[in-house]
């Protein structure tokens, strides 16, 4: 059922909270990802050569993955109006790949975990690419965009908080997240999502359905050549870029960081727990923020932000009676930072493809997002990848007690945990002005947009 929008101005949190209830289910199975090396490393006799090789050659097919979906997407979208297929197709395939992907058993091979590690991303590449997109088009109003993605954020956080939670139930074996907890975590998954995605599909309509003025088709590869005329687009992936490197950078460490270098493994999800609170109670101020100062200058703001958090990970890695605090300081400045960001960038990228559909004539927006995608798990496998490897280098052994790491483990942690992140959030920090889609601006693309509809509409007639 496809309910009109009254007020095409207007994002309901009846809207809002259905289009974001999805997100719950894929973010619990999506945070695995956070541990995923650390857990087949520990407990699976995977190497982390070959842990940094699947997480490669996944990168590589969703290099051919992710715009071919976001061209499909964009090319039924173009003909029914809808992006619906997709984010079911996806959610439904997302829950055996994570069972399979999760659960190993015994015996596990190289070839087991690239297959369902490649299928799982495939998966979430056929519901996040299109569920996104479909965010931007639900209200056409670059502020209510904003407000769309502000409760999709919350949808990831209240995921990600019931994935640290997990290990703490009575039926798991202590706090530390095991391969005992990734099977609950998929049980889990897969009750919520069906309830869910009704409520998403009875209560959210298909949204804004600019008219597409491309006759034929063609290759989705293309298509995504052709937006390397829409400047502010490649500012923005150069930012991310930045980000999304300075973020994998402590991502694929984190767990190993601190169950095996601190010894504090049974604070893990403590501190994740702590982080995502606090990120939820963030979100406020960061929409006040972003009100305030708009999307552009707030993002600016959040990468100094990032940056300043950063700063406290070597000195928890002094480990000492202080490491804990440093990190609960990490992540309570970390939290904010990542508030602002994941509301103001997906709401930026949407106007941003708003632009180019002007430039163009051409809906291509969730070959756009598929663009941000494609770059995010690039850069996270690259990131993580590199991370590992460099601290390998200087001879982290994530097997080994605490007390067994050399004394250079150190400065391969710190430099891949502060100083590299820290260079790469200035950086994107310095180039945000670059975009120059600011919401004024955006008024006057909708407006061109709106004009571009009307007169098409009565052509039709």
């Amino acid at each position: 059922m496809n309910i009109p929008i009254k007020n095409k101005n207007q994002v309901t949190p009846l809207v809002g909270i259905s289009y974001a209830l999805p997100v719950i289910p894929i973010l619990i199975l999506f945070s695995s990802n956070n541990v995923l090396s650390g857990i087949y490393a520990t407990y699976h006799g995977i190497s982390l050569a070959a842990v940094a090789t699947v997480m490669l050659i996944g990168n590589l097919f969703d290099g051919v993955t992710d715009p071919t979906i976001g061209y499909l997407s964009d090319r039924y979208h173009a003909r029914t109006g809808s992006r619906r297929p997709f984010v079911i197709c996806g959610a439904v395939m997302l829950i055996p790949s994570a069972w399979f992907l999760l659960n190993p058993g015994e015996g596990v091979t190289f070839i087991y975990f690239l297959s369902w590690y490649l299928l799982f991303y495939l998966a979430m590449t056929l519901f996040n690419i299109p569920h996104l997109t479909w965010g931007g088009e639900i209200s056409p109003v670059s502020e209510h965009k904003t407000k769309t993605f502000a409760y999709r954020n919350y949808g990831g956080y209240a995921g990600m908080i019931l994935f640290s939670l997990v290990p703490m139930m009575p039926f798991t074996e202590g706090s530390k997240i095991t391969p005992e907890t990734m099977r609950y975590l998929v049980i889990i998954a897969a009750v919520i999502l069906l309830p869910t995605l009704y409520m998403m599909l009875r209560y959210v309509p298909n949204g804004v359905h600019n008219i597409d003025q491309a006759k034929k088709p063609e290759n989705p590869f293309r298509a995504i050549a052709t937006l390397r005329h829409n400047k502010p687009l490649l500012w923005f992936l150069l930012i991310n870029i930045s980000h999304t490197v300075a973020t994998a950078f402590y991502i694929g460490l984190l767990f190993m960081m601190v169950n095996v270098y601190l010894g504090l493994g049974d604070y893990y999800v403590y501190l994740l727990l702590f982080h995502l609170i606090a990120a939820t109670v963030a979100m406020k101020p960061a929409m006040a923020l972003i009100a305030r100062t708009g999307k552009l200058r707030a993002l600016k703001i959040c990468k100094g932000i990032s940056a300043l958090a950063y700063l406290f990970l070597p000195l928890a890695l002094l480990n000492n009676d202080y490491s804990l605090h440093f990190l609960v300081i990490f992540f309570s400045v970390f939290a904010l930072s990542s508030s602002i960001n994941n509301v103001s960038a997906y709401s930026i990228l949407s106007d941003v493809a708003d632009y180019g559909t002007l430039k163009s004539g051409i809906d291509r927006s969730a070959t756009y997002f598929s663009l941000h995608s494609l770059t995010n798990k690039l850069c996270l496998g690259f990131g993580i990848s590199l991370s590992i490897g460099l601290a390998a280098l200087f001879g982290f052994d994530p097997t080994a007690e605490s007390q067994a790491q050399g004394d250079q483990v150190y400065w391969g942690l710190t430099l891949s945990m502060g100083v590299i992140p820290i260079i790469l959030c200035l950086v994107a920090m310095v180039f945000v002005p670059k975009i120059y889609i600011t919401e004024q601006r955006h008024e006057i693309i909708r407006k061109r947009l709106d004009e571009r509809l009307a007169r098409a509409d009565i052509e039709a007639l």
